[in-house]
């Protein structure tokens, strides 16, 4: 079963030619979260393009207040949820936290099936990078990761790199 949610304001909060309208809320990601902690036939979901962190990266610049509320939630249910395959959190501006929060999350469930992470977009540096690296090292069902489009510097491309190594047909964009 696959679910998307791209571009539905999940968290109360959306930008309009650059400018945050609304009120950033977790309520809805909370929701989907304590869904995905319990649901194990879902096996594709898109949360992409939903400020899941309050802001975006508008003209190279953050608009609105970062909070790990949101993608923390998610995180927290990738811990235990074993069922999901493709999972795309593109464009919502996680920053190094909220990367390294779902990275620690899917390396520490063992029972994870996930095969296809989207990273695109979120302003991923140099912490978010070994956190990836660290990741993809240990999560023998990954077989793709996209991280184009991300402030990631050539020494944490070449630690994602090393660890995609020896893993034969994975797919990295970076």
């Amino acid at each position: 079963m696959q679910l998307s949610l791209t571009n539905t304001r999940l968290c109360g909060v959306w930008f309009h030619k650059g400018m945050p309208t609304g009120t950033y809320n977790a309520e809805g990601i909370t929701a989907v979260a304590d869904a995905l902690r319990v649901n194990s036939s879902l096996t594709s979901l898109d949360l992409s393009n939903n400020a899941l962190c309050g802001v975006q990266l508008t003209f190279g610049s953050d608009t609105g207040t970062y909070t790990a509320e949101g993608i923390t939630a998610i995180a927290d249910a990738l811990r235990v949820n074993g069922g999901l395959t493709a999972l795309d959190l593109s464009s919502n501006s996680l920053k190094d936290e909220g990367v390294s929060a779902v990275c620690e999350a899917i390396q520490s469930n063992k029972e994870t099936k996930l095969a296809s992470l989207n990273f695109k977009d979120n302003s991923i540096g140099p912490v978010g990078a070994k956190s990836v690296a660290a990741m993809v090292a240990v999560t023998s069902s990954l077989t793709e990761c996209n991280l184009n489009y991300n402030s990631i510097d050539s020494e944490g491309k070449a630690s994602i790199r090393n660890a995609v190594q020896g893993k034969a047909g994975f797919e990295l964009r970076i």
